[in-house]
């Protein structure tokens, strides 16, 4: 009976003694598992990139025109020396006409000092200003315009060239269109003896 005790208790003391180290060993797994620790390697990135910005220009800005910056730089320089001449230059005063000369008809002057026929420049004023028609101008109350042409022989109109302008387009424009409809006038007299007459006829508006 003592024997029987005794093995009991020493069982009963081994299976405690397992089941203490089982559970030691469990416990001492999950704390393994619980704490693991994991390597990582930390990368570092790249710094954004900068802005680049255009480099500062100390030079002055010349502005030049369209047809200018169009061009090779060569062409553009030219352009640029040629300016200050061209801005600085007379306008054009068209072609030259020749020196002109007093008649008894108002208004017509001649290239010719002596023209014996003073009844031609009659029946050329009266011609050319029957078809001189200008449209009444508000605030104008008086022009004038002076053009050059030649008469040949043949009473052709030719070589027109406005003289001295009225700095009216309007009223330039209707006397160049009446030599144009009076165009041709008679023939140049028998007695003058030239290939061409040479008029100054003087266009006027007066209100």
């Amino acid at each position: 009976m003592t024997r029987m005790i005794w093995a009991s208790g020493f069982l009963h003391i081994a299976v405690i003694a397992v089941l203490t180290g089982v559970n030691a060993w469990w416990s001492t797994s999950a704390s393994s598992l619980d704490q693991q620790v994991y390597r990582v390697d930390l990368v570092t990135l790249d710094e954004s990139p900068s802005i680049r910005r255009p480099p500062m220009i100390d030079e002055t800005y010349e502005v030049v025109s369209k047809k200018e910056a169009a061009a090779p730089q060569e062409e553009a320089a030219l352009a640029l020396e040629r300016t200050p001449h061209l801005v600085s230059e007379e306008p054009d005063p068209g072609p030259e006409t020749p020196q002109s000369f007093d008649t008894d008809s108002p208004g017509i002057r001649l290239d010719e000092r002596n023209f014996e026929f003073p009844y031609y420049l009659g029946i050329m004023q009266r011609r050319i200003q029957q078809h001189f028609n200008v449209p009444r101008m508000l605030g104008v109350t008086q022009l004038e315009t002076v053009i050059y042409f030649r008469v040949t022989r043949s009473g052709r109109i030719s070589n027109v060239v406005v003289e001295r302008s009225s700095s009216n387009p309007v009223f330039d424009l209707a006397a160049q269109r009446a030599l144009n409809a009076a165009d041709p006038l008679p023939p140049l007299p028998e007695g003058y003896r030239k290939s061409y007459l040479g008029v100054h006829f003087a266009f006027q508006y007066v209100l």
